[in-house]
């Protein structure tokens, strides 16, 4: 696609970007992809056309190639997920046709309990371990100032407002991915953003988020291993002889 047939282009929805050909009934092509990555690409995109004069009928400029529809490959995370719920699925199944009338009472509490243990720590890693684990691999650090605080709907978590200055130059202005009970004493701080996904950033240790999603994981551990301990045990007593 040659810079002349492009007649505009634009950020739509925060993760895309559509491209508007020249000429005819303006064909219309959109890129989607996370959200960083689609502001720069449409700020590239935007200076690269600054003194480009496109042509009439930039549809005959573009080279269209259709690929053929293969079957999709399930991503690494995808199959992993496919594998925990073919094993929730087959051990309560091989413990309840294999079990004796005393452990299936045993099966069906722990088919129940498995879940809510997983669910748990799922929380735990999304809302509480995620973004500090990920800050604490590959973050950036850069001097940032505090400029407000942002609660949560039911008042129950306070988050910073940092301003910062990347690497490159860019001014940004993000909420803090972890929560803190109380307001910096310092409005100066030491920031830590990802430079993958700016809008992930930290300021200070976040030792209460971190412990109170520590605290969550625990829990569900508890839960989920005696369980699944025990699914086992029925499954493979039912089918090993003796």
């Amino acid at each position: 696609m040659p810079l002349e047939a492009i007649a505009h282009v634009e950020s739509a929805d925060g993760r895309s970007v559509r491209i508007r050909i020249s000429g005819g009934d303006g064909q219309l092509f959109r890129v989607r992809g996370r959200p960083e990555a689609a502001r720069a690409f449409t700020g590239v995109l935007e200076r690269a056309l600054a003194g480009v004069r496109h042509v009439p009928e930039g549809a005959a400029r573009v080279t269209m190639v259709v690929r053929p529809w293969t079957v999709p490959i399930p991503s690494p995370r995808t199959r992993r997920v496919m594998a925990l719920t073919g094993l929730f699925l087959v051990l309560p199944a091989v413990g309840l046709m294999t079990g004796s009338p005393g452990q299936r009472a045993g099966v069906v509490l722990s088919t129940l309990a498995s879940p809510a243990g997983a669910a748990l720590l799922a929380l735990s890693w999304k809302f509480f371990l995620r973004d500090p684990w990920i800050l604490w691999r590959r973050g950036v650090i850069v001097p940032g100032t505090v400029v407000d605080y942002r609660t949560s709907t039911k008042q129950q978590a306070m988050y910073p407002v940092y301003r910062f200055t990347l690497v490159n130059g860019d001014i940004r202005r993000e909420s803090s991915s972890v929560s803190v009970l109380m307001r910096h004493r310092d409005p100066r701080v030491d920031v830590v953003y990802d430079p993958h996904d700016p809008s992930r950033v930290r300021g200070g240790r976040a030792v209460a988020h971190m412990t109170a999603g520590l605290a969550l994981g625990v829990l569900g551990g508890l839960i989920l291993v005696p369980s699944l301990v025990a699914l086992v045990n029925i499954a493979l007593g039912g089918l090993l002889p003796g």
